[in-house]
């Protein structure tokens, strides 16, 4: 009467349940302060992992491993997307010089660095496996990259400052793009010969991560504007939003996969843009179940990658080599710490925020891998003799991150005294006076004739309100920001005021004007040019209070006060 089908649902019910162990072994460490204070909670779901492996290994269920299919396409998107949304953007655009440097030129140094030092070893016969120039570039190319996942988890939970986690997460995220670059050069080489490798070879294969890189980010702001405009006609129907908020940057990270481009860039990229649009598309409540579902299937995500990687350790075939481990394990660190030191060093002289002794400290010391790496190192071919100590390793170096690095960054931050992240939110004050901040920087740049940082986002911030906004958003009209009459009624008070001063100053004003002349021009053609801008103006060139308060005084007295400097002498003037 009724059959017993455990063969059908075995794969998914043990993924169910091992997700609830894990889930309840959460709840359980939440109330063991005593060890969380010291472990993070990464470490100690792998520690689940392992016992659950362990247990698993005992029975008919033995062989669950961490796919990097299934990691790739499953359970990265919604943790990455999860970064995207939230990530404070004024923080991200502020730092951008630092990101790109620390994710392309550190990740080129430490994946060069990291296998020559190895290349070089392997000449001495001291490593138990040979292998090729190639194949421990791929290595050395999967190693070199910090990883987001692994930095979200532990540097969320040590509430670091925001100046450090924007730096080291946004290395993270943008340094992904040229690790896969990398690796797939890497793997394209191994089935040439040597010999046969010419110069546009390796120059096609170093362009190819523009292309990558820029070709996430355009699929990223692609499908970011698709979703902001499908919200946009929601709000009829209110419940389809959620689901669309989620679905189209998923997609987009699937297009960006297809066709090569980085995905991780692509679906990050996808929740900055789009954040401030299909905030003001929802309603509130859309939004805080927006916020929270995205938190949920993140955490879930963090939790299952955890889990896995700490059942792969059980079922996986391993090769140990302990002086390839050592010698891997110490040339991250030290070329890390040689790149950080050097780029901070070049940094410095240019930013006004500077990089401290302990913020470098920390961004070497937070460069930690994890199961990007494990997944890209699995996907190595079985045709490559080392790929079984590539795995052991990768997962050695891992667990070292988390639990040697990871335990002890902590206690670091606090001995070394570095600001940690202030649980509150900015107040209406605070960020009034922060874009006030912003375009008195944009005014002052314009002043000075330099077209920077503040400049550029003033620019993106009018286009965005007079174009992008009323296009992508429900509630929001194209308006024209014109303050041509603001500035030239401004220009015409200027000239008032100088009059002004010209009339009581009449003889150190007439040389100090006359100085300026070129051949050919004399005093009264200069009053005749002030003299007929000054009767262009009108009662209505300057709408604000403040300002029409200004004009009315003025106009009282400047009919009266030009007639009179008129019956003078023009050189006077």
């Amino acid at each position: 009467m009724f059959p017993f089908k455990w063969t059908e649902v075995q794969f998914v019910y043990t993924i169910a349940i091992w997700i609830l162990i894990a889930s309840l072994a959460r709840i359980l460490f939440s109330y063991l302060k005593f060890l969380t204070k010291w472990l993070p909670d990464s470490s100690l779901i792998i520690i689940v992992g392992l016992i659950l492996g362990f247990i698993l290994h005992l029975t008919s269920l033995n062989g669950v491993s961490l796919d990097a299919e299934v990691f790739f396409l499953y359970l990265l998107p919604p943790i990455i997307f999860d970064a995207g949304y939230f990530m404070p953007n004024r923080a991200f655009f502020k730092n951008i010089d630092s990101i790109l440097l620390f994710s392309v030129l550190g990740t080129v140094w430490n994946c060069f660095a990291i296998g020559g030092s190895l290349l070089l070893l392997s000449k001495y016969d001291i490593f138990s496996i040979q292998f090729s120039t190639f194949e421990i570039f791929i290595f050395a190319s999967l190693v070199s990259a910090s990883d987001p996942v692994a930095i979200i988890v532990v540097f969320e939970e040590i509430h670091v400052n925001e100046f450090l986690f924007i730096n080291v997460f946004g290395e993270a995220l943008f340094n992904d793009a040229i690790s896969v670059v990398l690796y797939n050069m890497f793997i394209s080489f191994l089935a040439r010969d040597l010999t046969t490798l010419n110069f546009w070879d390796y120059a096609s294969r170093g362009l190819s991560f523009f292309v990558v890189a820029l070709g996430g980010v355009a699929i990223g702001v692609v499908f970011a504007f698709a979703t902001s405009l499908a919200t946009k006609y929601t709000h009829g129907i209110k419940i389809v939003a959620p689901v669309l908020i989620f679905l189209i940057p998923y997609m987009g990270y699937l297009t960006a996969e297809m066709v090569s481009f980085s995905a991780i860039i692509a679906i990050a990229v996808c929740g900055m843009v789009m954040k401030q649009y299909v905030k003001g598309n929802i309603t509130n409540s859309a939004a805080n179940s927006v916020k929270y579902f995205t938190k949920i299937i993140s955490q879930t995500s963090e939790i299952v990658i955890y889990m896995f990687l700490g059942l792969s350790t059980v079922s996986a075939d391993h090769y140990f080599d302990v002086v390839f481990i050592a010698a891997t394990i110490f040339f991250t660190l030290f070329y890390r710490t040689i790149g950080v030191l050097s780029q901070c060093y070049f940094l410095n002289k240019f930013r006004a925020e500077q990089f401290k002794l302990q913020d470098q400290f920390i961004l070497a010391y937070g460069g930690l891998k994890g199961a990007i790496a494990y997944g890209l190192v699995v996907s190595i071919p079985a045709a490559v003799s080392a790929k079984p100590m590539f795995i052991t390793t990768t997962i050695a170096l891992i667990y070292f991150n988390v639990f040697i690095q990871g335990i002890t960054i902590r206690p670091l931050i606090n001995l070394m005294k570095i600001k940690t992240k202030e649980e509150k939110k900015a107040t209406m004050t605070e960020s009034v006076y922060n874009k006030y901040l912003d375009y008195m920087m944009a005014g002052i740049e314009d002043i000075a004739g330099q077209k920077g940082h503040y400049n550029l986002v003033a620019r993106f911030e009018r286009f965005n309100s007079s174009v992008l906004k009323p296009i992508f958003m429900r509630l929001q009209k194209r308006e024209k920001n014109d303050f041509t009459s603001v500035i030239r009624s401004y220009e015409k008070l200027i000239l008032e005021d100088a009059l002004e001063k010209m009339k009581s100053r009449q003889n150190s004003t007439e040389i100090s004007l006359r100085s300026f002349l070129q051949p050919g021009e004399d005093m009264e053609q200069l009053y005749t040019l002030f003299g007929e801008f000054l009767k262009e103006r009108r009662d209505d060139d300057i709408q604000d209070d403040y300002f029409a308060e200004v004009q009315a005084h003025e106009c009282e007295n400047f009919g009266s006060e030009l007639k009179e400097i008129e019956n003078k002498d023009a050189s006077i003037v």
